[in-house]
């Protein structure tokens, strides 16, 4: 059970692959490895999902006048922080947003980011991977790294 809930950690929006490989190797104790495959694995299938489901999604809301004025607001505001770092990164954007495990990036920005931007699926398909595996290697190394200071710490 502890590789499903790492997983299910993994596809859960906020939380993404950024708590999952920590959770994982800190609370279940499944071995950095483990939990970095199962966060990436993770990352990946939401990518999938998302791309599929957006253009889906958001024609239902069209159809809704209140809920079509809250998916202008989210694309509007997703435009305006990202549309500068588009035009000088290009579509390499989606990696580098993806990649950097921070608060309001990752695979559910990075498909909404390239559904907004016009990217293909199967080329945001591999951007947002590419970014995601790289977050996971990153989040991993810090977990670990985290882990070591935390024991260093304590046993003085």
């Amino acid at each position: 059970m502890p590789y499903l809930y790492t997983y299910l950690w993994s596809i859960t929006p906020v939380v993404e692959l950024r708590g999952a490989i920590p959770i994982g190797y800190l609370h279940y104790d499944l071995g950095i490895i483990p939990s970095t495959l199962i966060g990436i694995l993770g990352g990946i299938t939401i990518v999938v999902f998302c791309l599929t489901m957006l253009p889906i999604l958001f024609r239902l809301m069209e159809k809704a006048p209140f809920l079509n004025k809250i998916k202008n607001a989210v694309l509007e505001k997703t435009r305006a922080k990202h549309s500068e770092k588009m035009q000088h990164w290009g579509e390499f954007f989606l990696v580098l947003l993806v990649a950097v495990p921070l608060p309001g990036s990752g695979a559910f920005t990075g498909s909404l980011v390239a559904y907004l931007f016009g990217i293909p699926a199967k080329k945001a398909f591999l951007l947002i991977s590419g970014g995601t595996i790289v977050s996971g290697l990153l989040v991993a190394t810090l977990t670990v790294s985290g882990k070591g200071l935390w024991g260093l710490i304590s046993s003085l």
